[in-house]
């Protein structure tokens, strides 16, 4: 399984979100929801191959929240919401009770995790919409990280699963019906991580494949140059009289030769000719 985690945007340093934001790193509550939602990612891309791709932190347009992790796959796509709660639940089909830790009764929880799934779900499809990308319908499902927790189920309106029903998950995604093809798993994926990440667009008309998807903007390559080398414009060559340190008689007598040679070659080319 691909994981894509979109950057959150920076806050200005010294602003009052800033702080907030660091006093909620220093609770441990501010900290159990990103270890849930690590935990469940992990154990999926254990059982996910690289046809599947989870998409992390994507902004929820118009808040400054985020979505829940979104799994895209040829079975299509899927919001899981993931809960860190603790405790006791009823559920029954959207209607969404806990147990009062004191009284020990149950009361209208808050806030309601099924209808706050299904409307991940709808928002999903809304921004997909908005953007005129083409999706099937996108299913919610809410998934709780402890491993503790209790739940009274009657025909819940969302797939509800523990911990330790995760592997089942991943099963049943698996051979579910396929609605989407490879090309089509990549069109969603691209498109929502350039909704996340405005940035990375690329211009109409520039780097689109047949499908109309964004590529990614090829990498600029660096012509190589040549280091300037100074050479000398004139270059100091001996006489080869010199170079070959020859007396006079010597080279009077190589002349000799030469000649001799010369007159020889000359004899047997005449001789050839005269013979034939």
């Amino acid at each position: 399984m691909k994981l894509i985690s979109l950057k959150p945007k920076p806050v200005e340093k010294g602003s009052i979100q800033n702080l907030t934001r660091q006093i909620k790193n220093l609770l441990p509550f501010g900290k159990s929801e990103n270890h849930s939602e690590d935990a469940i990612i992990v154990r999926l891309a254990r059982g996910l191959d690289n046809r599947f791709v989870m998409l992390q932190n994507l902004p929820l347009e118009g808040s400054k929240g985020i979505f829940p992790p979104i799994l895209i796959g040829p079975t299509g796509l899927i919001v899981l919401n993931v809960s860190p709660s603790q405790g006791y639940f009823r559920v029954k089909e959207e209607s969404w009770w806990e147990m009062n830790k004191t009284t020990h009764r149950f009361g209208p929880g808050r806030p309601n995790l099924i209808k706050q799934s299904q409307e991940y779900a709808q928002k999903l499809a809304e921004l997909l919409d908005k953007h005129k990308k083409n999706h099937p319908e996108i299913v919610p499902v809410l998934i709780f990280a402890d491993p503790g927790v209790n739940i009274e189920m009657t025909n819940p309106a969302i797939r509800i699963v523990r911990m330790d029903g995760v592997e089942n998950l991943i099963g049943d995604i698996i051979r579910s019906e396929e609605v989407l093809g490879s090309n089509e798993v990549d069109f969603l994926a691209d498109g929502l991580e350039i909704m996340g990440n405005p940035e990375k667009a690329i211009p109409i008309g520039e780097g689109e494949d047949f499908f109309g998807r964004d590529l990614l903007e090829p990498e600029k390559k660096t012509s190589f140059k040549l280091p300037k080398v100074k050479l000398p414009t004139h270059i100091s060559m001996p006489p080869i009289e010199e170079k070959l340190k020859f007396s006079p008689r010597q080279w009077l007598i190589i002349e000799i030769l030469m000649i001799l040679t010369i007159v020889v070659l000359l004899g047997g080319i005449i001789y050839v000719l005269l013979t034939y």
